[in-house]
């Protein structure tokens, strides 16, 4: 009941709940008691399933998860609804929020720091001109463009973002460039890059900053995500205006395994249980996707890669777990599948602009009550602000603060420990370079490293305000 009363109480701030929660805390102690040492005897059981190198655990996990969700009392779940309805009543509560806290700070250099968590930053390559983009959005277009004439669109609102005058406005078709962002990444403690793949069924984009990376002398560890959509003019709204289309035709699994051998094969590229790690963004698009992975693992044993480790996105909120068995991981990707409840910002000009503070809260809840049936990474994200790429419709992650964004971490942090060996805890940061999407680790001029430090003190186990 404390985790009951800390998401309410620390969520929504609703300080008229605490009364009325601690006589129901009273009344089910003896029981939640009970209860807690068989969650305990479960979840103890379920650790040791994930931790088997058999897959072959659905059925057993299944039934723990379902054993767990029985002990939930009806005196929680009706708290959980009752009060759900009545936050969201209280159309005064964000008068007093600010739309982004932070302050300035200087560069931290915390090389000397040792961690057990292996932090991973999604990487976005499209920092450089290419035939494609100028032929579509016009020529010189980066993610800069985009970046440069965004606006604010209310009061408050964090536009345009501007890098710091340390990393500039740079290009990654130039490998010092590439350096320069490696060494700040090691400096802070983090583990690798995760570099956005762009095939289409033979035909790629934005292929030369990884390839740069490739043949230099870079010692960092990397991986790939294969960014299986639809391009499309989705940044200004017209989504079903497609400019390259993903097919998903059997000539492409062996096509797509030959394509990346070189990459999953070097030396620097990530790996768990000795397996190169393939990491798929949308499993939801792909017509037969027992079909590719099953194509892939024959391909790339046929190629002399050997087994490979798949891990797909999960949509978190509703437990999705469709594709759980054909794969050998999943992660989640906020602000995708975190499932935001109706957090709008009243008088504001989108109707997708969420209250940052309270979807942390909301985390802590949903990630303390997830059982996955496979190891599981978890992820985080920074102020989310996609306006620059989007006229309307955008999304606002409203009220971000260093202390919200630290907590995430520390939640996250909490439950790689726990649920995995020291070996395989690897968690996710969307983003390293999101400039567009209001989502970086790289500093900008207002803030400088506010957000590159604040994670560094998380994964090293040092408290916000030192």
């Amino acid at each position: 009941m404390s985790d009951i009363r800390s998401f309410f109480v620390t969520s929504y701030e609703l300080k008229k709940e605490i009364k009325e929660l601690n006589e129901k805390i009273k009344m089910l102690e003896l029981s939640g008691q009970e209860k807690d040492k068989q969650i305990s005897s479960y979840q103890n059981e379920l650790n040791k399933m994930l931790n088997s190198k058999s897959w072959k655990v659905t059925k057993p996990l299944r039934t723990i998860t379902t054993k767990i969700s029985e002990l939930k009392t009806k005196e929680e779940i009706d708290l959980e609804n009752i009060n759900v309805e009545k936050i969201f009543e209280n159309k005064n509560y964000y008068k007093n929020l600010s739309p982004y806290t932070s302050e300035y700070q200087d560069n931290i250099d915390f090389s000397n720091k040792k961690t057990d968590i292996k932090t991973i930053t999604f990487y976005l390559p499209q920092f450089h001109t290419f035939k494609e983009n100028d032929e579509w959005w016009g020529k010189g277009f980066t993610e800069w463009t985009n970046t440069k004439k965004s606006k604010p669109r209310f009061e408050g609102h964090y536009q345009p973002r501007v890098p710091h005058k340390d990393i500039g406005y740079y290009t990654l078709d130039n490998i010092e460039t590439i350096k320069k962002q490696v060494s700040l990444a090691k400096q802070h403690g983090i583990y690798g890059f995760c570099f956005y793949y762009y095939w289409f069924s033979g035909k790629r984009l934005m292929e030369k900053p990884l390839d740069l990376f490739l043949n230099s002398d870079i010692d960092f560890p990397f991986c790939l995500c294969w960014a299986n959509e639809n391009w499309t003019r989705a940044w200004n709204g017209q989504k079903t205006d497609i400019l390259i289309k993903q097919e998903y035709s059997d000539k492409d699994y062996k096509e797509f395994i030959e394509n990346i051998k070189k990459y999953i094969t070097d030396k620097r590229y990530i790996k768990i249980d000795n397996k190169p790690l393939i990491m798929i963004y949308n499993p939801t698009e792909i017509p037969d996707f027992e079909k590719l992975v099953s194509e892939w693992r024959r391909y790339a044993k046929e190629e002399g890669i050997g087994e490979i480790y798949i891990a797909s996105k999960c949509d978190l909120a509703n437990n999705e777990n469709k594709y759980t068995e054909y794969v050998d991981a999943e992660f989640d990707f906020p602000p995708q599948g975190i499932g935001h409840k109706e957090t709008i910002v009243a008088g504001l000009d989108s109707p997708k602009i969420f209250n940052y503070k309270q979807i942390v809260d909301e985390i802590e809840h949903l990630y303390r009550n997830h059982y996955p049936l496979k190891p599981f990474y978890y992820s985080c994200t920074m102020g989310w602000d996609n306006s620059a790429r989007r006229k309307e419709n955008y999304t606002v992650y409203y009220n971000y603060s260093l202390e919200s964004y630290y907590k995430w971490l520390r939640i996250i942090i909490e439950e790689t420990r726990r649920r995995n060996n020291e070996e395989n805890r690897f968690m996710f940061v969307n983003a390293w370079n999101e400039w567009a999407e209001g989502t970086y680790l790289e500093p900008d001029e207002k803030y400088g490293y506010a957000n590159i430090n604040t994670l560094s003190k998380a994964i090293f186990d040092i408290s916000l305000d030192k």
